[in-house]
C-alpha cells in the first residue's frame, strides 16, 4: 500500500494533510510543499529508562575558555556537551569572539571545528591574520547538514562553532535555508549529535530588526544557554547577556572592549564605565549596579529641561520609564511643585539595561541635582528602592554595593538604613524622598 504524502509549509514548518492556499500559521501564500512521510525505523536499539541514584551523579564538567568574561557569563566555564546559542547585531563582533575561544581551546590542546556557511577559506584566513591568532585549529566551509555531522563523528572535537545556524540547511527537507522547519531540523540533529559525543555547541545566529534571534523562540528552546552580544558598533566596548542557562545564573554580563587585535576583557568594569566622567555638573549621580555576584560602579544622567510645548516630554535610556512616571509623580508630592513645564530626560551611561530597583534613588538624585542646579560631587553614590510613599527601601546585597564604592575610592554613601562602615567612606542614611530633598538642597 503506498505511503500518504502530506503537506509542510516552507516559510513556518505547518503541517497539513492537503494543499492550502494560504497557510494559517504564519499567513504566508503558496508556500505549501508535498513531502513524502520518512520511516521511523533507523536501525538503532531503543532506549530504556535508567534509575539514578544520587551517589551515581557526577558534577557537570566544564572546560575553562581562559577569556574570564566569557567563562563568568556561562557561570565558569563551557559545560561538556552543552549547546550555546550567540546572537547580536551584525558586524557586533559574534564571530571575532568565536575566533578567540577557538584560539584558546587550541592553545590547551583541545580539538576545535569552525564550521563556516558564509565565508570561504580565503575571508577565515585573512580574518584570522588580522586578529593575530597563531593557534591552528579545523575550518569546514559547508552549509550542508550531511557534512557536518559527518566531519563531528569522524573525529572528537572538545568544540564545534556553527556560523551562523540559519545558514545551515537539510536538502532532504522542502523549506528554504533559514526557515522554521530547516532551523529547528539543524539545530535538533546538531545537538543530539553533540551530546552524544560529549561535545560543545556554539550556535552563531541572526537577529532580525527587532532584536530577537531569528528562529524565532523555537532555537532558542533547542538550546541549553542563550548568549547576545550587544554595544554600539561605533563605540569600542562590547557586552554579553545571559538570556538563558540552564547551567548557572543568567544575571551575569561579561564586558569586553573592542581593539584592532580583537576582543580584550575589561577585568575593572566600574573604573571603565566612569573613567570618562571628568568634571561633572548638575544632574549627575553614581550607582553601584549588581549583576549577578559583580558588582559595576554606573554612571546614571538626568537633565529637566523647560519645555515650551503643552505636553512635556519624558524619555529613558537604560531604565524603565514606567518607573521614571511613577518616581516623578512621586518627587512633585514631594516638593509640592508639579514638573508639568520640563522635559526630563534620564540615561544611564555606557549602554547598560538596569532592571532592578535599586536605581531610583540615583534616578531622583540626579533629577533632583539637575532641577535644582546642585552638583552632587564626582564622588557620591547613591542606591535604594523609592516606594509609592516617598519612603526609602533597603535593597539586596547592600554590603557588597559599599565594598565596591570603597574600592574605587567613593567617599559617600547615599543608603536607606543603618549600615556602619568605616574605611573613610561616609555613609548617609536616607529615609525618605523628603530628606534627599533636604540633603541635595543643602549641599550635603
Amino acid at each position: 500500500m503506498a505511503k500518504k504524502t502530506f503537506f509542510v509549509c516552507a516559510a513556518c514548518g505547518y503541517e497539513t494533510l492537503k494543499w492550502l492556499g494560504k497557510c494559517p500559521m504564519c499567513q504566508g501564500w503558496d508556500t505549501f510543499k508535498e513531502v513524502a512521510p520518512v520511516s521511523k525505523a533507523d536501525g538503532k536499539e531503543p532506549r530504556r529508562p535508567v534509575i539514578l541514584s544520587d551517589e551515581e551523579l557526577a558534577d557537570e564538567e566544564r572546560v575553562a575558555s581562559g577569556i574570564g568574561e566569557m567563562d563568568r557569563v556561562l557561570g565558569g566555564g563551557m559545560t561538556i556537551g552543552s549547546a550555546i546559542l550567540l546572537g547580536g547585531d551584525p558586524g557586533i563582533g559574534k564571530t571575532t569572539l568565536c575566533f578567540e575561544i577557538a584560539s584558546r581551546l587550541t592553545e590547551l590542546g583541545l580539538n576545535v571545528l569552525y564550521v563556516s556557511g558564509e565565508e570561504s577559506l580565503r575571508q577565515l584566513a585573512s580574518r584570522k591574520k588580522r586578529l593575530g591568532i597563531k593557534a591552528a585549529f579545523a575550518f569546514l566551509t559547508s552549509n550542508h547538514l550531511d557534512d557536518v555531522i559527518s566531519a563531528i563523528t569522524e573525529k572528537h572535537y572538545a568544540l564545534v562553532i556553527v556560523d551562523s545556524v540559519q545558514s545551515v540547511y537539510n536538502p532532504k527537507l522542502p523549506m528554504l535555508p533559514g526557515s522554521m522547519g530547516q532551523v529547528k531540523d539543524v539545530s535538533t540533529r546538531l545537538t543530539m549529535e553533540a551530546k552524544a559525543l560529549d561535545t560543545s555547541l556554539i550556535f552563531i545566529g541572526h537577529v532580525t530588526k527587532e532584536g530577537v534571534i531569528a528562529g524565532p523562540k523555537v532555537l532558542e528552546h533547542m538550546v541549553d544557554t542563550v548568549l547576545y552580544f550587544e554595544g554600539d558598533k561605533m563605540l569600542p566596548y562590547r557586552i554579553l547577556r545571559t538570556i538563558k542557562n540552564r547551567y548557572g545564573a543568567i544575571e551575569e554580563v561579561g564586558i569586553f572592549q573592542m581593539t584592532g587585535e580583537g576582543l580584550i576583557s575589561v577585568e575593572n568594569p566600574s573604573q571603565f564605565f566612569i573613567s570618562q566622567r571628568g568634571d561633572i555638573g548638575e544632574g549627575s549621580s553614581l550607582f553601584p549596579y549588581i549583576t549577578g555576584s559583580r558588582p559595576i560602579v554606573l554612571e546614571v544622567q538626568a537633565i529637566t529641561q523647560k519645555t515650551n510645548f503643552s505636553i512635556p516630554r519624558r524619555l529613558s535610556l537604560g531604565y524603565d520609564v514606567n518607573r521614571l512616571f511613577i518616581l516623578i509623580s512621586v518627587i512633585e508630592k514631594t516638593i509640592g511643585k508639579p514638573f508639568f513645564d520640563r522635559d526630563i530626560y534620564v540615561n544611564v551611561t555606557g549602554g547598560m539595561k538596569v532592571n532592578e530597583p535599586a536605581i531610583d534613588l540615583s534616578v531622583a538624585a540626579s533629577i533632583l541635582s539637575s532641577y535644582k542646579e546642585v552638583t552632587l560631587g564626582q564622588d557620591s553614590a547613591f542606591f535604594g528602592e523609592v516606594g509609592l510613599t516617598g519612603e526609602i527601601r533597603k535593597t539586596v546585597n547592600m554590603d557588597l554595593r559599599i565594598k565596591e564604592c570603597q574600592r574605587i575610592g567613593i567617599k559617600r554613601i547615599f543608603c536607606p538604613g543603618d549600615v556602619r562602615h568605616s574605611d573613610g567612606t561616609e555613609i548617609v542614611t536616607v529615609r525618605n524622598v523628603k530628606e534627599l530633598v533636604k540633603k541635595i538642597g543643602n549641599g550635603q
